[in-house]
């Protein structure tokens, strides 16, 4: 039992430094920047966006892990029985973040109106990436991550309850805010990971 414990132990602090390198926000960061950008070009296209991002965002993050992380931590790969609790954990939270926006926008006003779901767009938008985030927070035990996962809920119910609905720059406002935040966030996290891991070095000798 005892062993088991240790080995459970020694797999979430290996998971939780995979996270402390700053990365995953700063990829964020520029996900989000392109999500605004797609809004003020052609929202039809975010949908689109978002699913190539799910599909294929994580193989970028662990090409530059590989350049960045792994040479200092070691390498880590998550269990395929996590990755897919994780997925279904995401969608699950995705679907209670329309349905609360679907409620709000039922007791405000004409869910057939336009204009109150442009309204609450950046509703929808904090909720469901503070869901993400605070499920990141979950697996990294970083406090940075508990405090972007709030900021994207306060800031969406503001820009929410704040909006007229006339068009999406309330959402765009959301997303380049909160990829401000990220781009500060990961930007330090970089700096410090590598500044406290340094790469070790192989003894030619051995």
């Amino acid at each position: 039992m005892t062993n088991a414990i240790d080995t459970r132990q020694l797999e979430r602090r290996a998971v939780a430094a995979a996270y402390e390198d700053g990365l995953t926000e700063l990829l964020a960061t520029a996900v989000l920047a392109l999500l605004a950008t797609m809004w003020i070009a052609s929202p039809a296209f975010v949908g689109i966006l978002a699913a190539f991002v799910v599909l294929y965002g994580w193989k970028a993050v662990e090409r530059v892990k590989e350049w960045i992380t792994y040479p200092r931590i070691g390498y880590h790969r998550e269990r395929a029985d996590e990755a897919h609790a994780t997925a279904r954990g995401m969608l699950l939270f995705l679907g209670a973040a329309l349905a609360l926006t679907f409620l709000a926008v039922a007791m405000g006003g004409d869910i057939t109106s336009s204009t109150e779901w442009r309204r609450a767009a950046p509703l929808l938008s904090g909720l469901a990436l503070s869901g993400g985030f605070w499920h990141l927070a979950d697996r990294s035990r970083l406090r940075r991550h508990r405090f972007v996962a709030v900021f994207s809920v306060v800031t969406g119910v503001l820009l929410w309850w704040l909006g007229s609905g006339t068009s999406y720059e309330a959402v765009v406002w959301h997303l380049l805010g909160l990829a401000a935040l990220l781009a500060a966030v990961g930007t330090w996290g970089l700096v410090h990971f590598v500044s406290t891991h340094p790469i070790v070095e192989s003894d030619p000798r051995a």
